[in-house]
């Protein structure tokens, strides 16, 4: 397999950005959807593309470029095989850890964030290292299989029913997002040519063409954009998506040298972070109901953001950096 061994992998400033703003919307998101007044946009919406629906393939291309990272630096300094075993060991936990925290209805709940992330991981190593063709060719394959799963085995009218974010086949899904990431890392530290921001324009609008395209097709129960599918469109647009977002991060940070408030605390501790706030989110119901007015709802949500920050700082200040 391929890989460019010319420089070691350096940490950026706008994927830090990048991470804490996905930490960020998941916060403002997560809580927020709970509200009836709440303009849609910041809601799942059965079928559709809104915020909401943005903020996973945010973190997931996050996650694939810090896998990039830290794979890479792994290997060059254990080798190449314990960089896979700890690797696998990183996402088997996260598994478990999910586990316990949406559980114990293994058919809908236990399907979100970090059970998917985990098993994307899982699925993603075996092509960490390979070339970019290769890694978007894997992550091509990957939806295609899912799509026909959906489709013709009779998980598609399954799923929508009975489960959310693709239900238990949905890692072969989220995990296309994960490697795009670590195709847009690999951009990101070849950018010695100054192609950074058309190479990234021209995959990212490309992956969004063609969700774009693919969710016109019929019957649209199939292939219209659902982040609760996860059939093919959803993915391919929200990572073209991902893909100018992150651009326009870049350019912020990286090339601006500007810093954005708050983000970057938040993306150092991503796990406890969102450990906390789905906590905290979990017993908003005995507070807040679902009636609420919209000032009550966004003053709950400035509460909750306090909180989160306040724990970000907390462990920034006191360098405890908590990661598998």
């Amino acid at each position: 397999m391929e890989h460019n061994q010319k420089e070691l992998p350096v940490r950026r400033l706008s994927l830090d950005q990048f991470r804490g703003f996905a930490i960020f919307g998941m916060i403002l998101v997560n809580y927020l959807n709970h509200f009836r007044v709440i303009p849609e946009t910041f809601k799942h919406p059965r079928y559709g593309m809104t915020f909401a629906n943005t903020i996973a393939p945010y973190f997931l291309i996050a996650v694939g470029m810090g896998m990039r990272i830290s794979f890479v630096r792994m290997k060059e300094r254990s080798g190449y095989r314990q960089a896979v075993l700890h690797s696998v060991k990183r996402y088997l936990i996260l598994i478990l850890i999910g586990m316990v925290m949406y559980g114990p209805n293994f058919t809908v709940d236990i399907w979100d964030a970090f059970v998917d992330i985990g098993f994307a991981g899982l699925l993603t190593i075996p092509f960490i290292l390979a070339s970019k063709t290769v890694r978007t060719l894997a992550a091509l394959l990957f939806l295609l299989l899912y799509q026909l799963l959906f489709i013709y085995s009779g998980y598609g009218e399954w799923t929508m029913a009975h489960s959310i974010d693709g239900g238990p086949l949905g890692p072969l899904s989220w995990v296309s997002i994960l490697l795009f990431g670590t195709v847009l890392y690999d951009y990101l530290v070849e950018d010695e040519s100054g192609k950074f921001v058309w190479k990234t324009l021209l995959y990212g609008s490309l992956l969004m063409l063609a969700g774009l395209l693919l969710s016109l097709l019929e019957p649209r129960e199939w292939w219209q954009i659902s982040q609760r599918s996860m059939t093919v469109a959803y993915p391919l647009l929200s990572s073209g998506i991902g893909f100018v977002t992150y651009l326009l991060f870049w350019w912020i940070n990286d090339r601006k040298k500007w810093e954005i408030p708050h983000l970057t605390l938040l993306g150092m501790n991503p796990l406890l972070i969102y450990m906390v706030q789905n906590v905290l989110i979990e017993m908003h119901g005995e507070f807040l109901p679902a009636t609420a007015p919209l000032w009550q709802a966004l003053s709950g949500y400035l509460i909750l953001y306090a909180v989160c920050f306040a724990v970000a700082r907390y462990l920034w200040k006191n360098k405890i950096l908590i990661k598998l």
